[in-house]
């Protein structure tokens, strides 16, 4: 039998925070950095870091235009300068919390996951109740193979309010891998509830269902992820019937 295990990804997720100087009397810089926002909210990235770059140039301890700046770059794909800007941010002990969330999800996106969670937990001391770090913190575990380190991260965040989704979905992979097939599957149901039509849910759940010794659950999952198109359903059908 084939292992239809399907793996779940963080995905480019930078949380855009941008901040804008508000006040009757605003400096040059203020106001280039929101001339060069603007640019970044039409998506002229490559525009709107020549802009950031001038106001560095002019001040080169204009926190703001480093870290908008680092945002632009993210949007190109250039993690590791993106990176470097918000080093800068983060050594002068500024926007401190969302500076660390946003290198931890550059450090992800790199596949540093090591780097990417002591960032997370880094914020968490600050702000124990930050459900996204604990939400990505715990999908860099589930790469690092701490499976049970990463549904403890999942439960947390559920406890603290997030209700999506792709956290039960993540917490549902990551005790398929601990081989609790039937707590995964009541996370697929949570995860199904919440979104009808995440088609590579049924699937898992299928999958979690056979191993649990549920063959007809099992068929009846595929089938239905088959039904919504999921590109894996076919072969698992034929290969479950024999």
């Amino acid at each position: 039998m084939t292992n239809f295990y399907l793996k779940t990804t963080a995905g480019i997720l930078l949380i855009v925070l941008i901040f804008i100087i508000f006040g009757c009397e605003k400096s040059k810089e203020d106001r280039a950095n929101e001339n060069a926002i603007e640019l970044l909210e039409e998506k002229k990235y490559a525009e709107a870091i020549k802009e950031f770059s001038e106001i560095i140039k002019g001040d080169k301890n204009y926190l703001p235009a480093y870290y908008n700046r680092a945002i632009c770059y993210s949007f190109l794909n250039k993690n590791r300068v993106a990176i470097q800007d918000l080093n800068f941010v983060i050594s002068k002990q500024k926007f401190e919390e969302e500076a660390y969330l946003n290198r931890a999800i550059l450090f992800e996106n790199q596949k540093n996951y090591k780097s990417a969670i002591k960032d997370y937990s880094h914020l968490l001391s600050i702000n124990p109740r930050n459900i996204k770090a604990l939400h990505f913190r715990g999908i860099c575990k589930y790469y690092e193979k701490d499976y049970k380190g990463a549904v403890e991260d999942y439960n947390i965040s559920i406890k603290y309010g997030l209700n999506s989704s792709g956290v039960y979905y993540n917490k549902a992979v990551a005790l398929d891998c601990l081989e609790s097939y039937a707590e995964a599957i009541k996370a697929y149901d949570k995860a199904i509830k919440i979104d009808k039509k995440l088609t590579r849910a049924y699937f898992a759940r299928g999958i979690a269902n056979l191993k649990n010794g549920n063959k007809k659950a099992a068929i009846a999952d595929i089938k239905k992820s088959e039904k919504l198109g999921f590109p894996k359903a076919k072969k698992a059908l034929k290969e479950i019937k024999g």
